[in-house]
């Protein structure tokens, strides 16, 4: 049975809380770490990293999903949330989870949705750890290109001026967010992660198809893409919901049982 129990580590300062799935006997072993996207949580949205994470623990994989500061549980402000900040962040949380008992070190796999897939495709390709795998859910890599245009998710930025903030479905986002996104190289400093990838995306994504496309172009032969006709950004329907967590679930199994040389 899948042990369930809370997982923290202070990080700058603060206390990021996430949830630890386990699955029995509590050995070393394989352990996916989960990155929601922007203005979200660990569970994601209808609950979809608990499946996720339900799933591969039933199969021997354990998995932490965190919410990363500024979001649900953790400490820090929204406000001042930057994609690169996240990332720096990322890499002290992997050390932590690195250092955890039951988790093997030599064997851990990356999982991102939306942003969050941005996210940890920079981690991985900047982390020391030996990554086994990266799998990248809707990517939002259209995110600096949008806010370089002067907009998010189609609407005007102009109140990070006017008001000092962006309200971004009711939460308040400050111009740390823009201001990084003015610089961030997000397919440059992707490249460098040598390991597997595995992208997810669906055709009715709001988010252009040719940004998933582009990281095959970055990763070459250790990239693929699927693309699930009908699924939208959050994977929020049947029998689409169920693809990506099969696909993504077959992927982590294959990469975490092979031998390092392989």
């Amino acid at each position: 049975m899948t042990v369930i129990r809370p997982f923290q580590t202070i990080v700058d300062g603060l206390c990021l809380r996430g949830t630890h799935y386990s699955p029995p006997p509590p050995e070393p072993g394989p352990t996916a770490v989960l990155f929601h996207g922007f203005g979200n949580s660990r569970v994601e949205t209808t609950c979809l990293f608990v499946t996720l994470a339900r799933r591969l623990a039933a199969t021997g994989i354990g998995v932490i999903a965190y919410d990363r500061a500024g979001h649900g549980e953790s400490d820090g402000e929204f406000f001042d949330t930057s994609v690169s900040l996240d990332v720096r962040q990322a890499h002290d949380v992997l050390a932590a989870i690195a250092d955890l008992d039951d988790v093997d070190a030599g064997n851990l796999h990356l999982v991102g949705m939306s942003l969050g897939s941005v996210i940890a495709s920079v981690v991985a390709a900047e982390s020391a750890l030996p990554l086994r795998s990266l799998t990248m859910w809707s990517t939002a890599a259209m995110f600096a290109d949008e806010i370089r245009s002067g907009t998010l998710q189609g609407r005007s930025l102009e109140t990070l001026d006017s008001e000092g903030y962006f309200d971004f479905l009711g939460m308040r986002m400050g111009p740390a967010m823009r201001d990084d996104a003015e610089s961030f190289d997000v397919y440059g400093r992707a490249a460098a992660y040598a390991g597997p990838v595995r992208l997810l995306h669906g055709t009715a994504d709001f988010i252009p198809l040719s940004y998933a496309e582009r990281y095959l172009q970055v990763y070459g032969e250790r990239g693929e893409l699927i693309v699930v006709e009908g699924a939208d950004h959050g994977w929020a329907q049947l029998p689409q919901r169920d693809q990506v967590i099969a696909h993504t679930g077959d992927f982590i199994s294959r990469h975490a049982t092979l031998r390092v040389n392989e």
